[in-house]
């Protein structure tokens, strides 16, 4: 079969240091040890061309940690550029408010040497919002009514899927800068916020691994995969979701040793920045030749599972996991992966 993909996403994480502590982080044991990315020339070169390819559609910078602790090797990705990207940085913003503008005045001044984009996206949850002292989500959009920068924008996501803590947070924080804007619902996982005649997009994801926080504000798998359906148009399988009726493209993730997977696919080693050669084709080519990856690519998520509805163990990693992409860690770990594709 060949696999049509287009639109693809680009995830680099670029630290796993952080010292936020938020109680659902499953990295929390790397946060003061963890390892950063550095740049080598190798993985320069292999992030350049895959930067740089008219096949991908978005590069999202991010973290096991919060990523403005590696600001070095951010600014080093922005530079390998040769122009018209757009990048996305996520992030809780914990800065303080002078030192996050001038982070803003300084991208913004980059890109608009290259012709690239950045949106800020920044963290605008419960479970993020109670471990900062002093949040920058109001004081970053005042700066953007203020500055009106160029090449940089600000949206927002979260892990509250019933959606009110978030609203109510934005809405207090353009308070505080005399400012009045309006939420309005897009879908059951999208809402905007309208402030005069500028919407910033809100994205809602689902709370991972539940069990090890208190907070009750999550959806079950099922239901959450039924709104990512309803978001896209299409069945769920796994790749950047792309809107039908484009096809998903391949969603890929570096890691900070520079270990190199797809998303949610993240038991299956691809490769080394610092070693191998990447390109968008040839991972393309991967995908085809590989039968599990190829399955997962191109079969819905549900009816690989529905054959195992009734196994218990499959029952116990969906509750643990309860989010897709992190659905086959816990698999893996259970020894059930082979099992399941087996099946198919």
């Amino acid at each position: 079969m060949d696999l049509e993909l287009e639109g693809h996403l680009l995830y680099i994480d670029i630290t796993q240091m952080c010292g936020i502590g938020c109680d659902f982080c499953m990295y929390g044991d790397k946060h003061f040890v963890g390892e950063s990315l550095s740049l080598s020339e190798k993985s320069k070169s292999n992030l350049a061309a895959l930067i740089n390819s008219s096949d991908v559609k978005r590069v999202s910078i991010s973290g096991e940690g919060e990523p403005l602790n590696n600001l070095t090797v951010f600014k080093e990705i922005l530079s390998l550029s040769e122009g018209g990207v757009d990048f996305e940085f996520i992030t809780s913003g914990f800065l303080r408010t002078e030192k996050l503008f001038e982070l803003y005045e300084s991208v913004n001044e980059d890109l608009s040497q290259t012709g690239d984009r950045c949106n800020f996206r920044l963290s605008s949850d419960s479970h993020h919002i109670e471990k900062i002292a002093n949040p920058t989500q109001g004081a970053s959009l005042d700066y953007f009514f203020r500055k009106s920068p160029s090449n940089i924008t600000f949206s927002f996501r979260s892990i509250d899927t019933d959606r009110e803590f978030t609203r109510q947070f934005l809405l207090s924080q353009l308070n505080k800068f005399s400012r009045v804007g309006e939420i309005r619902a897009l879908t059951e996982l999208e809402d905007e916020l309208v402030v005069g005649g500028s919407s910033f997009r809100i994205d809602y994801k689902n709370l991972v691994h539940p069990d090890l926080t208190n907070n009750n504000s999550f959806l079950g798998f099922y239901d959450y995969i039924e709104l990512l359906e309803v978001k896209s148009s299409k069945k769920f399988t796994f790749g950047s979701l792309n809107k039908a009726p484009l096809k998903n493209g391949l969603d890929l993730t570096v890691k900070p040793d520079g270990e190199v997977y797809l998303y949610g696919v993240e038991h299956k080693k691809l490769g080394n920045i610092h070693r191998d050669d990447f390109s968008w084709t040839q991972l393309k080519q991967t995908v085809q030749k590989d039968r599990e990856l190829l399955t997962l690519y191109s079969v819905p998520l549900l009816k690989l599972l529905q054959p195992f509805e009734n196994h218990e163990k499959v029952i116990q990693a969906i509750r643990r996991a309860n989010n897709p992409y992190w659905l086959f860690k816990s698999l893996a770990q259970e020894g059930l992966v082979k099992e399941i594709m087996s099946h198919d």
